[in-house]
Formats: structure tokens, sequence, C-alpha cells
């Protein structure tokens, strides 16, 4: 059996559960373009926008100002 590297892998236990996700089948095509075009699955590219779309929005509630 041929051993395979872990590496770049979220820890395990880091998902609590899988998330259903919607999306138009032209968006699905293009998701499949990224991922395959970054050598990565399409649930990884799905998670990195996810993290990335909630890093954004945490900044964007951080410069809003307080009235």
């Amino acid at each position: 059996m041929k051993n395979v590297s872990k590496t770049g892998r979220i820890t395990k236990g880091a998902t609590s559960q899988p998330l259903g996700v919607r999306l138009a089948p032209d968006e699905v095509q293009e998701v499949e373009t990224f991922a395959s075009e970054q050598q990565r699955s399409r649930a990884w590219f799905l998670r990195f926008l996810i993290l990335r779309g909630l890093a954004d929005y945490k900044r964007e509630l951080a410069s809003k100002p307080t009235h």
C-alpha cells in the first residue's frame, strides 16, 4: 500500500459537520475550474473561499463606526 502525505490537509476534527451549499450550475463549474487550476478538491476550494469571505466580513464589521 502506498503512503499518502497529509501535507496541506486541515487538522483532524477541525470540521464539526459538513454543510450543504446550493450553487447554480455555472457557479459549480467556476468553482470546479478554479479548484482544478490549484490542484485542489472542490471541498477544499469552497472552504478556502468561505474562510476568506469570513475574514473580509470581520474586517468590514471592525471598520464600521458604532453609533
